[in-house]
């Protein structure tokens, strides 16, 4: 479990600069990676199934991008992406490419599913956060135009 939270941290980092992030952002993108996938190992373990754990987990990525770009006045893009990465369904969508290359249905459509599942939860995951953040913005800004 330790060496999947430090790896999060270190893949997280590595597409942090590859995203060209700068200073101080760089340690805060690992550092929510690794909470990211912390997060989801604590989900799993109470939570059956892949769909709920990663909704869980995608909803802590981006409150914490939506936190660190308003504390860093940065995109909340940047974070978004890089504190994510651990989430990536890369597993399953090898093994869905290795039935589909071998022509094995049954591993085809178990992978293709859990990495659909897996994708589904993270972009319902940011899509709950990013309407409550903007619903939020508007009561804190009553009156005020929120800019885009």
């Amino acid at each position: 479990m330790i060496i999947q939270i430090i790896s999060a941290f270190v893949g997280s980092i590595g597409f942090a600069i590859f995203f060209k992030m700068r200073g101080r952002q760089i340690p805060l993108a690992g550092i929510g990676g690794a909470i990211t996938w912390a997060v989801y190992l604590l989900a799993q373990q109470y939570i059956e199934g892949y769909f709920i754990p990663y909704f869980i987990a995608s909803v802590f990525v981006a409150i914490y991008a939506e936190v660190m770009a308003r504390v860093n006045k940065a995109p909340a893009t940047i974070f978004l992406t890089a504190t994510a990465v651990p989430l990536i369904p890369g597993g399953s969508l090898y093994y869905t490419m290795v039935g589909l290359v071998t022509e094995d249905k049954a591993l085809f459509e178990t992978s293709g599913t859990a990495a659909v599942t897996i994708a589904l939860a993270i972009s319902l995951g940011f899509l709950v956060v990013a309407i409550a953040s903007r619903y939020i913005r508007m009561f804190l800004n009553r009156g005020k135009k929120i800019p885009e």
